[in-house]
């Protein structure tokens, strides 16, 4: 919450993966003059706790929900979001991919320029997650695996990203904070 930037009523939470909620609604609870909320998930059960949750913190907002999925061609909003959040969602997504690493890759890229194009000028992307153990290896043609901080930030930059800062670290769990170009 302390690296967040400060929302208002023009600004636009996008939460990406939103579950039941948890992360749209601690900073909901935090800016409680936030003017607009996106939810996306792909659980449709998760998605209705989500925003029913979300309603009763903020019931003046414009709150939207699309049970929806990264890097699958499903439509997401463009150029909208202040702000862009992504709960523990990458890593997660692409360790449980099957195939070789580079067909995974190709995944993660599609999700991250989803995530890019969601940003406004000047938005930012806060991504939470939990990365490869140092002892995790393979090349393209081995079994998809979490990525390292430095394969990381290098897929970030490659989507159109800037700016990028780890603002929190333990060990392998991280957030980074990444501008829109």
């Amino acid at each position: 919450m302390l690296a967040l930037p400060p929302l208002d009523r023009d600004d636009h939470l996008i939460d990406v993966g939103a579950g039941t909620g948890k992360l749209a609604c601690l900073i909901a609870g935090g800016y409680p003059c936030l003017g607009r909320v996106t939810l996306i998930e792909p659980n449709r059960t998760k998605l209705e706790r989500a925003e029913s949750r979300l309603r009763d913190i903020l019931p003046d907002a414009k709150i939207t929900a699309l049970c929806a999925a990264l890097g699958e061609g499903d439509e997401l909003p463009q150029r909208e979001a202040s702000l862009v959040t992504v709960g523990s969602v990458l890593m997660p997504m692409l360790e449980l991919r099957t195939g070789p690493h580079a067909e995974g890759l190709d995944w993660l890229r599609a999700a991250l320029r989803e995530l890019a194009l969601m940003l406004r000028p000047g938005g930012r992307l806060f991504d939470v997650e939990t990365l490869a153990p140092p002892w995790a290896s393979g090349g393209p043609d081995d079994p998809v695996r979490r990525l390292h901080m430095l394969e990381m930030m290098s897929e970030l930059e490659r989507c159109g990203l800037a700016a990028l800062e780890c603002v929190y670290r333990f060990r392998d769990r991280v957030i980074l904070r990444v501008s829109a170009v």
